[in-house]
């Protein structure tokens, strides 16, 4: 059985263009530029391709070898072996190209009397099992595992590269059929040189035999493969002697280089990635740790004891917002503090009693930001309330227990006031916890649902209000707080992007700004999008700014980077 084996040779790109300048964009309008932030993700995406060219191509190869006719299949002994890469190059107007490069070679282990190489002084392909092989696999990754690569108008080079052993040649007849060659330019032995072979003095010379063989395999992929004919296709010839004889040194392999087969995929890449949708990956990153006066706490409460569901989507809401913190807001990282799962004392005296520590140390020259998802509900009077992990069901005859909530579950009274006493009210965080506290600008961003029901639209429980006017919170006159939706309206996740819908919005557009949009343009575009997306889904929401009465005044220009 013949071996078969396929190498990977991926090529790290050098170096990737940052996004030009405006003046230096129109001057190199056809320039492919790359942004450097995303460098990483188009290289894996480009890899990933290759890799799934690689396993068609393997797949191919070794049905095709395996079913060869008897005639021609290959010996145990011969391998085959395909690399493909991707490399930055230059073109002569000093443009990047992204190219896309296919080599695929064979080596035979020299055993006595048997051999799939080139007959001693024949040029024909035809007349070598393995070069024969090669041509065959060539044809079909071009036109079709690599087809799209190779689109109308592409430049591409095609190197050919022929050897022979060091025989004694007298004459071999040149019968003529790829044409006659005058003063050729190939590469022979390492150096630049011109051959020469017509029909009349026919071979006299192994440089003029190894680069018929060339011509043989050119003359093939010109019959045989179109994609190859359509493209401005350039032929470049190697050719070598050894100093030995022997079959194992007359071969040849072929080299195809698409010049710009990527350009195209590099700028959708990056267009993409600029306005991706997924807000996990390619974070932009700003310069570290330049926003020195802001910090952030941030309490993502995902997981509860039962019989309280878990809140979904709520542990990646606190990861990611922290990375953006870090990364797109330039926040030094002991600015932010990430509490997962956080009961009512963590929330007190690591969270809060740590930013109003702060503020004293920096004489209230702060900036904070307070980030919670996670279950919250309204009393009886609609005051929100977040619902900390250490709720303890026991105390509730209804839930005790239980290993799940009910549908449509009602409190008693006494049991709301049960459930009330173990949560904590928005008015005790931003009044009371925050009073007398100074800081520059205090903001809270709630990505909760208070209604009453999860953020799966499922009913969590009710407590029944005493009166069906809600009024509006009482809150510090300088904080500025982003709800994911009012207090008796359902704050909802967003499935497909697993996070909540406010929190995916907003990081949608601190990705989309790289942290620089000021309130009042990230408050209206997340609005409208979030409007928009949740309508689509059956499940309208719409988010809220809940404002102290000094904040009314001036906090559309507010930033979270200053």
């Amino acid at each position: 059985m013949k071996k078969f084996y396929f190498l990977s040779a991926i090529a790290v790109l050098v170096a990737f263009v940052a996004i030009i300048p405006t003046a230096a964009k129109a001057q190199k309008a056809s320039e492919i530029t790359v942004n450097t932030q995303y460098r990483d993700v188009i290289m894996n995406y480009l890899r990933q391709d290759i890799q799934q060219r690689q396993q068609v191509m393997a797949k191919r190869a070794e049905q095709i070898l395996v079913n060869l006719p008897n005639e021609e299949k290959l010996y145990d002994e011969t391998f085959v072996t395909i690399k493909t890469d991707i490399a930055e190059a230059l073109r002569e107007d000093g443009r990047r190209e992204y190219n896309y490069i296919f080599d695929i070679s064979y080596n035979c282990k020299h055993i006595e009397g048997v051999s799939d190489d080139y007959p001693v002084g024949v040029y024909d392909y035809n007349a070598s099992n393995s070069a024969r092989a090669i041509c065959n696999l060539t044809k079909i990754m071009v036109e079709e595992v690599s087809k799209d690569l190779f689109r109308e108008g592409k430049n591409i080079t095609t190197r050919i590269t022929s050897t022979t052993d060091d025989i004694q040649i007298n004459h071999i007849p040149y019968n003529g059929e790829y044409g006659d060659f005058k003063y050729c330019p190939t590469n022979y032995n390492g150096e630049n040189v011109r051959i020469s072979v017509n029909k009349e003095e026919g071979v006299t010379t192994n440089a003029q035999l190894a680069y018929l063989r060339g011509q043989s395999v050119k003359a093939f992929l010109e019959g045989n493969v179109s994609l190859l004919r359509r493209a401005s296709n350039k032929y470049e010839f190697i050719t070598k002697t050894f100093d030995k004889e022997g079959s194992q040194y007359r071969r040849s392999s072929i080299e195809i280089v698409v010049h710009g087969a990527f350009d195209e995929i590099m700028a959708e890449m990056t267009n993409r990635l600029i306005n991706d949708e997924h807000v996990d990956i390619n974070i932009p990153v700003n310069e570290a740790g330049t926003n020195t006066s802001t910090f952030a706490l941030i309490i993502a409460n995902s997981d509860y004891a039962k019989p309280m569901p878990n809140v979904p989507f709520a542990a990646n809401d606190g990861e990611i917002f922290y990375q953006y913190c870090v990364k797109t807001l330039s926040m030094p990282e002991r600015h932010v503090k990430l509490l997962r799962n956080a009961n009512a004392d963590v929330i007190k005296n690591d969270g809060i009693n740590w930013l109003k520590d702060i503020t004293v140390a920096l004489n209230g020259e702060a900036n904070i930001i307070v980030y919670y998802a996670g279950h919250g509900l309204t009393d009886a009077n609609f005051n929100p309330y977040i619902i900390p992990t250490d709720f303890n069901a026991s105390v509730i005859k209804s839930l005790n227990g239980k290993g799940s909530l009910a549908d449509d579950m009602v409190l008693k009274s006494c049991e709301a006031k049960n459930l009330i006493n173990q949560c904590i009210s928005l008015d005790t965080i931003c009044n009371s916890w925050f009073n007398r506290v100074k800081f520059k600008n205090l903001t809270f961003i709630i990505d909760a649902s208070f209604d009453g029901n999860q953020r799966t639209g499922h009913s969590l429980f009710t407590i029944k209000k005493k009166s069906s006017k809600m009024k509006g919170m009482r809150i510090r006159n300088d904080i500025v707080m982003f709800c994911a939706a009012d207090w008796n309206k359902t704050a909802y996740s967003f499935e497909q992007q697993d996070h909540g819908f406010l929190t995916y919005f907003m990081l949608k557009e601190l990705k989309r700004t790289r942290g620089d949009i000021d309130y009042g343009t990230l408050f209206e575009n997340i609005d409208r999008q979030l409007n928009y997306e949740s309508s689509l889904q059956g499940k309208l929401q719409q988010p809220k700014m809940v404002l102290g009465n000094k904040a009314k005044e001036g906090w559309q220009s507010r930033r979270f980077k200053e």
